[in-house]
C-alpha cells in the first residue's frame, strides 16, 4: 500500500490543483480527451522501494487508466472523457462506481500533471513546464510566493531500463525552489524517470503501441454503483444514525 500512495502520489497532485489545461497534447475541454501523445503502458515504480508494488499506467485513443497492483488497495481510476466516463473499479468488491458527472473536472485538472508527464515536442523541457508550472510545486517544495520559473540543463544521453532518454537536470529559479532530474524517452518524449530530494518515480517495462480497448472499461460481471446511490446511502444512516 505504500508505493501505490507514494509513487501514484505526484500523480493525484494535479487534483489538487486548478491550473489550466494549455498544452496541445492534453484535453481538458467537455469531451476532450485527456491524452493524445503515443499509445503506450508501463509499470510505475518508486526506484527507492523496489520490493513495493508498481503502479501500472495505461494511455491510449485519449483515455487515461491508473491501476494498483496492491491487492489492498481499491483497484483502477479510468478517465475516458470522449464518453463522459470517469471509473472507479473495485477489484475486491467486483464493482465499480460511475463518477461521469466528474469527468469534465478531472479531466481538466490532470491536464498540468500530464503536460509534465509529456513536455510538447523534443527539446527544453522547461520551455513547455514553464507555461504550466502546478506539477513542480510539490517537487520544488519551495516556501516562495512567486510563481515557480524553471531552468532546465541538458546532462546527455542516459538509458532508462534499456530505452534511449536525454537526461536533463531543472531548477527552480525561485527562492529556495530547489532542483531535480528527468529523463525523457527519445521515442515516446515522455518523462520515465524523475527525482528530486525527496521523490523518486520511473517508468518500466514500456510496451508501445494501442491498448485494448476492455481495459479502460469494467468486467461486465462487475456491479455499477452510481454516485447518487452512494450519497443516499450515507444520508440514510446519517438519519438513522441521529434518531436511534
Amino acid at each position: 500500500m505504500r508505493s501505490h500512495q507514494r509513487v501514484t502520489g505526484w500523480l493525484a497532485a494535479a487534483l489538487l490543483g486548478t491550473a489550466p489545461v494549455m498544452s496541445a497534447c492534453i484535453g481538458g475541454e467537455t469531451g476532450g480527451p485527456v491524452w493524445t501523445g503515443p499509445p503506450f503502458s508501463a509499470d510505475l515504480v518508486d526506484p527507492n522501494h523496489p520490493n513495493d508494488s508498481p503502479t501500472h499506467i495505461y494511455l491510449s485513443d485519449g483515455k487515461l487508466r491508473i491501476e494498483s497492483t496492491d491487492t489492498s488497495q481499491l483497484g483502477a481510476l479510468v478517465l475516458d472523457p470522449a464518453h463522459n466516463a470517469t471509473l472507479l473499479i473495485n477489484d475486491r468488491k467486483e464493482e465499480y462506481l460511475d463518477a461521469g458527472m466528474f469527468t469534465s473536472l478531472v479531466t481538466a485538472t490532470f491536464g498540468p500533471v500530464l503536460r509534465f508527464f509529456r513536455p510538447a515536442g523534443a527539446g527544453d523541457p522547461c520551455t513547455q513546464w514553464n507555461t504550466t508550472t502546478m506539477p513542480f510545486a510539490s517537487l520544488s517544495h519551495s516556501k516562495s510566493d512567486a510563481p515557480p520559473h524553471f531552468t532546465c540543463k541538458s546532462l546527455g544521453a542516459e538509458s532508462v531500463d534499456g530505452r534511449a532518454a536525454h537526461k536533463w537536470q531543472w531548477t527552480n529559479d525561485a527562492r529556495n525552489g530547489g532542483s531535480g532530474l528527468v529523463w525523457i524517452d527519445d521515442r515516446l518524449q515522455v518523462v520515465t524517470k524523475a527525482e528530486d530530494s525527496g521523490d523518486h518515480m520511473e517508468l518500466r517495462n514500456i510496451k508501445e503501441g494501442t491498448v485494448a480497448a476492455s481495459m479502460f472499461r469494467p468486467p461486465t460481471s462487475y456491479k455499477k454503483v452510481s454516485v447518487t446511490s452512494i450519497m443516499g446511502s450515507l444520508m440514510s444512516k446519517s438519519e438513522d444514525g441521529s434518531h436511534p
